[in-house]
This record gives C-alpha cells, sequence and structure tokens, in this order.
C-alpha cells in the first residue's frame, strides 16, 4: 500500500502546484497545501505509519536540494560580484538571527512554558529558531522578477543577497546546534570547545564535498562518459556516498553536499550537462516530494492560538531584523538609496531549506521538549511568507521604479 500512498502522493502535490501556479503562486505553496491535506492528523486516509519511512526520503531529497544551492555559484561571478553580496547577505541574515534570537529568549524565559524547562532548553530553541528565521527563499521574488522583466540595483541586489544567504544560514545552524548540543547533551560548553567542533565540522564537509568532487570528474573521464542517463547515474550514486560518509564521520552533511555541487558545476566538463538535468528534469520531483513530506509531519495537535500569536510575532521580528539589516549593510557599502529603502522587501518569503533543517531537529532527542513547537512556527510561517512574497516583490519593485510597466 505504501506505493499506493506515494502515487497520490505525486499526483496531488502536482495537481494543487499547478493551481498555485495558475493563480500567482509559487509551486512551493500547492506542494505545502497538499502535505497538509494529506496530513493524517486531518484524515485519515494515509496512515501514521507511513511517515516512519519517509525521513530517508526527505534526507536525501535534503542532499539534493544543498547540491543545487551550491552548483548555483559560478566561479567568474563570485570573482566579480560575490565579495559585495557574500557581505550584503551577512548583515541582513545576521539582522533577523539576532532579532529572533534576543526576542525569543526573553519570550523562552518569562512568557513560554519552556521557561519551566530551564535555561538552557530557552537558549537551545532560541538559538536554533533564529538561525532558521535567516535565510530567504528567492522563488517567489525570482518569479516576479522574471514576469515583469525586473531590472535595477534593488533587483540585483536582492538577487546577489539571496544566493549567499542559504550557506550563512548553514553556518548559523552548525554554530547554534553545537552550542545547543553542548547546552542540552552535557558536554563540554567552552569557546575553545564550539569552535573547534564547528570548524572540524564544516572544514570536514568541505573536504569531503571536494574530494568526492574531484573522484567524479577523474571517473566521468575515465569512463569516458557522455550520455545523460550515465551522468545521471553516477551523479545520484556520488550525491549519496558524500553525504552519507559526512554523516559517518560526523561533519556537516549539507555543507559537503554544497560542496559537491560548487565542485561539478566549475570543475567538471559534464557540469553544465549536470546542472541542465538538475534543473529541468530532476528539480521539481524532489521539491514536490520534499515539500509534500515536511507538511505531512506537521502537528495539528501544537497549533493552537499561542502558536498562531508566535507565528506572527516570527515573522515581524525576522522582517525587522532583515530590515536593520539590509540597511546597515547598503550603507556601509553606500549602496544606492532605492536599495537601502526596498532590497529588504525582497528577502523576506521563508522556505526552502529551513523546513528540512527543523525536521532534522525532530529526530534528535535532546531536543524533544521544543521540537513540535518550533516546527510548528516555521512551518506555517513558511505558508505565510510563501503567500505573501509575491505580492510584496511586485510592490516594492514597483516602488523602486524597476517594475518599468507600471499598468502591469
Amino acid at each position: 500500500m505504501h506505493i499506493f500512498y506515494l502515487g497520490v502522493i505525486l499526483l496531488v502535490g502536482y495537481g494543487l502546484s499547478v493551481a498555485a501556479a495558475k493563480t500567482g503562486f509559487p509551486k512551493i505553496v500547492g506542494y505545502l497545501i497538499a502535505g497538509l491535506a494529506l496530513n493524517p492528523e486531518l484524515v485519515s486516509f494515509i496512515p501514521s505509519g507511513f511517515l516512519a519511512i519517509t525521513e530517508p526520503v526527505t534526507t536525501f531529497c535534503l542532499a539534493f536540494i544543498t547540491y543545487e544551492i551550491g552548483s548555483s555559484f559560478s566561479l567568474d561571478e563570485l570573482k566579480t560580484t560575490g565579495k559585495k553580496y557574500f557581505r550584503l547577505a551577512a548583515f541582513e541574515s545576521l539582522g533577523a538571527f539576532i532579532f529572533l534570537f534576543i526576542v525569543f529568549l526573553l519570550l523562552s524565559l518569562f512568557v513560554l512554558p519552556l521557561s519551566t524547562l530551564g535555561v538552557t532548553v530557552a537558549i537551545s530553541f532560541s538559538l536554533i529558531l533564529a538561525s532558521l528565521g535567516a535565510p530567504t527563499d528567492p522563488s517567489a521574488t525570482l518569479a516576479v522578477i522574471h514576469e515583469y522583466k525586473a531590472k535595477g540595483a534593488v533587483t540585483k541586489s536582492i538577487l546577489g543577497a539571496a544566493a549567499f544567504d542559504d550557506i550563512i544560514t548553514l553556518i548559523l545552524f552548525s554554530f547554534s546546534l553545537s552550542v545547543s548540543r553542548a547546552l542540552l547533551g552535557g558536554s563540554e560548553l567552552s569557546f575553545f570547545h564550539v569552535t573547534y567542533t564547528i570548524v572540524y565540522k564544516i572544514v570536514g564537509a568541505v573536504l569531503t564535498g571536494v574530494v568526492f568532487g574531484f573522484i567524479f570528474d577523474k571517473t566521468v573521464k575515465y569512463l569516458k562518459v557522455e550520455d545523460k542517463k550515465s551522468l545521471l547515474i553516477l551523479f545520484l550514486g556520488f550525491l549519496s556516498l558524500t553525504f552519507g560518509l559526512a554523516t559517518v564521520l560526523k561533519f556537516d552533511e549539507l555543507f559537503s553536499t554544497l560542496t559537491l555541487g560548487f565542485v561539478i558545476r566549475n570543475y567538471n566538463k559534464a557540469g553544465k550537462i549536470i546542472l541542465d538535468i538538475t534543473e529541468h528534469a530532476m528539480e521539481d520531483l524532489f521539491f514536490l516530494v520534499f515539500f509534500v513530506f515536511s507538511a505531512l509531519h506537521f502537528s495539528f495537535s501544537s497549533f493552537h492560538f499561542q502558536m498562531f500569536i508566535l507565528m506572527a510575532l516570527f515573522i515581524l521580528v525576522r522582517i525587522g531584523g532583515k530590515f536593520v539589516g539590509m540597511r546597515t549593510g547598503s550603507q556601509l557599502m553606500k549602496m544606492p538609496k532605492n536599495v537601502k529603502k526596498y532590497a529588504f522587501a525582497g528577502l523576506i518569503p521563508q522556505g526552502g531549506i529551513v523546513l528540512g533543517l527543523s525536521l532534522m531537529i525532530s529526530h534528535e532527542p535532546e531536543f524533544k521538549d521544543f521540537a513540535n513547537l518550533l516546527i510548528g512556527i516555521i512551518m506555517g510561517a513558511t505558508i505565510i511568507h510563501e503567500f505573501m512574497g509575491p505580492m510584496i516583490a511586485k510592490f516594492v519593485l514597483r516602488k523602486a521604479g524597476e517594475i518599468k510597466n507600471s499598468k502591469q
């Protein structure tokens, strides 16, 4: 029966993604609605036992998504504009992270039930939640930019910052996870220990991605592989090996596949062919499965009025943090007035990688006290962000004068 349920999930997810696209929303909205509509807590059609077998699938999809993040970086582009936009992304991501951490730490200590579980639980929850508020899902903004052919400094700044903030998010998430594990797991908590752990995880992950990227290149050359079918098999094999070895060695798995994507894109003669395969033949399937499965895990039983208030607060604080961060960064880098005023709004949509990261948290016993609360806030905020994203992006780009036809 599991195969039957998978067929239903694929068809419902696809149908609702088409409906979302036709009404002007990103496909991810359709995927999330499909997962919520089929959620075992809402309807009894798909048994809750089915969720137990989805973890390896969502993990593999997450490996693919982070691979795509890495493969989106061109070495030539990084050399020309990379430094400027990386700094801009750092400001807006850190702005959201700092604002969210402070506000939710205060809430956790004095308002939320977490306060009864101790300071360490409150700090861990606030750190991880704040790190998940840092990234941007540029798909909604990108769709508006393409539809209205927007051009200008604001458009470039939005796209440039969005390209880098997933990397910054992984760094923040790795830091938050290391500190939280030390706090809740009873291991040593010191600046040296946390720094060593993060450096070990990230450096090890980067080396793993680089090594497997170059082995992949040598394999393709030695076997003289040129057809897409064989390249696809090799690619999936090396993607699994990279993620799997990083897991065994306790490196940061997501950084390892991100690095693999960058190496294959820039140092493999078949890099462009693989990029074409992943973007046009695989991306929609992996995204559909990942987001529908993510929404299937949403706990409706933990969703109540307080959760709605926390979601709204998360969104508002995150927007405030991104505004202050982008304003500060653009001011220091002496960027155009319109960038200072409007660019932050194009970075409001959230989604993509944060759902996978929040699900990773739910599988670790140290975080059982707040996993459902964390997933509820992130899932709800993601859905709201994806609905708001296209409308906000269109509004700010028009106000910035970068959508030329004002009647559109």
